[in-house]
């Protein structure tokens, strides 16, 4: 069900191994990418330098990719942040804040951010940047690749089998949940769609 709406209301965009969608409804671009190998040390110190670094006119997401499942993970958790303050329905004041609520499946904002937030010791970072323009979403990745003195690598995050383990642990996904949506074998596919359900159900609950 999920799939038949987003494919409705996003229109995909692939630049280079960057993905962007464009989302009708609230007339934003979105990016989704990632870094990986990098030396954190604090993380709320991270944070706070990029944003300052970058542009005001859009909002910026961060999260720990070994708990992002795909994608989809994310351009979901943010459609439904997105949603959810337009229908008056947000849990939390920011979009920011919303988007990483959903893409953790939590509506508590501590638990959020200990789940899929980033911490002092992680080293793959996924991020999501949203805009009123390609060239606003371009210029704050370019920003925050010169911060971070390295190039977007998307790979980050794909759904890999070391990351099977820990999201099934971390978001409570059961051997008989992903038995029961398993498909030819493939549990990548089985989880992604697990925490997917679990995001929509999240939309249903704020």
């Amino acid at each position: 069900m999920y799939h038949k709406r987003t494919h409705k209301i996003f229109s995909k965009i692939i630049v280079g191994e960057i993905l962007k969608k464009y989302f009708k409804e609230s007339k934003k671009f979105i990016l989704i990418t990632g870094f990986k190998n990098l030396k954190i040390c604090n993380a709320k110190d991270f944070i706070k330098k990029i944003r300052e670094k970058t542009s005001q006119k859009v909002w910026i997401q961060f999260f720990d990719s070994s708990l992002i499942a795909s994608w989809e993970h994310l351009f979901f958790a943010t459609l439904n942040a997105q949603l959810s303050f337009k229908n008056n329905s947000n849990i939390s004041k920011s979009m920011e804040i919303e988007t990483l609520l959903y893409a953790s499946t939590q509506n508590q904002i501590d638990k959020a951010i200990k789940i899929i937030g980033l911490k002092d010791e992680t080293e793959d970072i996924a991020i999501v940047i949203v805009g009123k323009n390609e060239s606003q979403i371009d210029e704050t990745l370019l920003e925050i690749s010169e911060s971070i003195g390295k190039e977007p690598d998307d790979s980050v995050i794909d759904l890999s089998k070391r990351k099977l383990k820990k999201i099934a642990k971390e978001f409570n996904i059961s051997e008989n949940e992903i038995s029961s949506v398993i498909k030819k074998g493939y549990i990548n596919g089985a989880v992604r769609d697990i925490i997917l359900e679990k995001i929509a159900l999240l939309s249903t609950k704020s």
